[in-house]
């Protein structure tokens, strides 16, 4: 059975209670307890979802019943996310655990040499895991078009009409969803982070590539083209554009090289920023930039979070002060420390954002996602 979008209500529900009985999922799915009862059938039988031994109601009174968890250790998604200098490619289960990360850098900046490179990674460890893997999630940064499975345009890597859902199903075997890493992690927050019952949230992502992604009564705003979420020109004129160019990963550690610091990846300058202030106002050079971004959408859409991905947000001193000082003089929100905050997923935010491409399909529609999916490798494939 496919195309019920109540298993995947039922399937969130469990998510966010972590155990519960029936009549609890009934009660946060808004479904009858007959649904209830006939979609966990199903999603037992599809393997995801595990029924506990039977248990009496609080105090040891009332009905006995039997909670229901996720079963997290036979079903598992792989993930790749594409960055400016390498790929990381990385297996989740079902309740966004990250189980292991391989870094897989560039050999070249051609699409069809890094996609070869990151499919091989795939076909290895795939060829390893014993679990059923349910997809392969394919992340990156710039305009990405989900529903053709392409990259139209990337702001580091020279990719143009790049058809990676194609290229990485051909390669690898697995059915491939293509997503940007902004709106990936939105997803991821409303899942597994800060923005579960957020109802409006903002995404800003600070790395190589610059970008917001958002999701509005729940659901996260694509555009008739996939095309929301770049903000190159949001604040106006030539001029903001050049000082977003100046806020990338590549340029700040580019700046930081010319003031003498010894580093080569952003990862080496907050490693230094907690007592070089050299390196402490680059990165609020940065923030007070992208503060400004921030102001213009929380005036925009008025969120309940704005989730900010720059792992110097809570890792170098006065970042964090920085972007809270320009959203308070720049938009109309008077205390923005209730309403931004960092990652859920910092040390793992590149993983993550692969593996909610897959993910997030998976809690809207289990079944058929599933019927999708490979066998387990002990009952299949040699």
């Amino acid at each position: 059975m496919t195309g019920d979008k109540s298993a995947g209500a039922v399937l969130r529900a469990v998510l966010a209670e972590g155990t519960a009985p029936r009549s609890v999922i009934a009660r946060v799915a808004g479904l009858s307890p007959a649904t209830v009862t006939s979609q966990v059938r199903a999603l037992v039988a599809a393997g995801l979802l595990t029924e506990l031994p039977e248990t009496a109601g609080p105090g040891g009174m009332g009905r006995p019943h039997s909670p229901l968890v996720l079963n997290v250790a036979g079903t598992v998604v792989i993930g790749v996310h594409i960055a400016a200098d390498h790929c990381t490619v990385a297996v989740l289960d079902i309740a966004g655990a990250v189980r292991l990360s391989h870094r897989v850098p560039h050999l070249g900046l051609d699409p069809e040499v890094i996609l070869a490179s990151a499919a091989a990674e795939v076909r290895r460890l795939r060829g390893e895991l014993t679990e059923r893997v349910i997809g392969l999630g394919v992340a990156i940064g710039g305009w990405v078009d989900s529903s053709a499975g392409s990259v139209v345009e990337h702001g580091t890597l020279p990719w143009r009409n790049v058809a990676v859902r194609r290229y990485l199903s051909e390669q690898t075997g697995l059915p491939v969803t293509l997503d940007s890493h902004s709106r990936a992690l939105v997803h991821a927050e409303q899942l597994f982070g800060h923005a579960r019952s957020a109802a409006a949230t903002v995404l800003l992502f600070a790395g190589n590539v610059i970008d917001v992604a958002f999701a509005v009564h729940g659901r996260v705003h694509y555009g008739p083209r996939s095309a929301a979420g770049a903000i190159t020109r949001l604040v106006g004129g030539d001029a903001a554009e050049s000082a977003l160019a100046e806020c990338t990963d590549r340029a700040v550690v580019a700046r930081a090289r010319r003031a003498g610091l010894p580093v080569q990846r952003i990862p080496d300058l907050i490693a230094v920023a907690g007592g070089d202030t050299t390196a402490q106002t680059l990165f609020a050079e940065r923030a007070r930039v992208l503060g400004r971004v921030v102001a213009v959408v929380i005036d925009l859409l008025d969120p309940d979070a704005v989730v900010i991905v720059d792992p110097a947000l809570v890792r170098v001193p006065g970042v964090r002060a920085a972007y809270l000082d320009v959203v308070r003089r720049f938009s109309a929100c008077e205390r923005p420390e209730e309403v931004i905050t960092g990652s859920s997923f910092f040390g793992r935010v590149l993983e993550t954002a692969a593996g909610a491409v897959v993910l997030q399909r998976l809690f809207t529609d289990p079944l058929a996602v599933v019927s999708t999916a490979e066998p387990a490798a002990t009952d299949a494939r040699v």
